[in-house]
């Protein structure tokens, strides 16, 4: 089943599946107003890319045949590549430590108290 764009009397724009049987069933929006179809283009993606070279030493001109040569099968060398981007990172897990926090702060406003600050570099100003 096909995938519309609706445009409702009110300006509410919406998407429905409509069988191709009741294509020309009127639609209505979910305000209970009379909907028209709506032209538009439908998404395409592809897979071609820039030449590039992959690690095969060949010249590669789609994602699917360059990404095969950062796997250790698709390449002379035998090893496995990470292409930049797409590398899985390490969850990070962070304990926030409310006493030690309080601790710090107190420590931070004792130190300007005292008159102890870090010293402030200005740097010169190119003209």
């Amino acid at each position: 089943m096909p995938l519309y764009d609706f445009l409702c009397a009110e300006g509410h724009r919406f998407e429905r599946v409509v069988k191709l049987a009741d294509f020309d069933a009127p639609q209505a929006c979910g305000c209970g107003e009379p909907a028209q179809r709506q032209l538009s283009a439908p998404r395409v993606v592809s897979d071609q890319i820039a030449p590039c070279l992959g690690m095969d030493g060949k010249m590669h001109d789609s994602l699917a045949s360059y990404r095969r040569t950062l796997r250790a099968d698709g390449n002379p060398q035998g090893e496995n590549y990470i292409e930049l981007g797409n590398e899985r990172l390490k969850p990070v897990e962070r304990k926030f430590d409310r006493a030690q926090r309080r601790e710090d702060i107190k420590a931070g406003i004792a130190d300007v108290k005292a008159g102890r600050l870090p010293p402030v570099t200005i740097s010169p100003v190119a003209d």
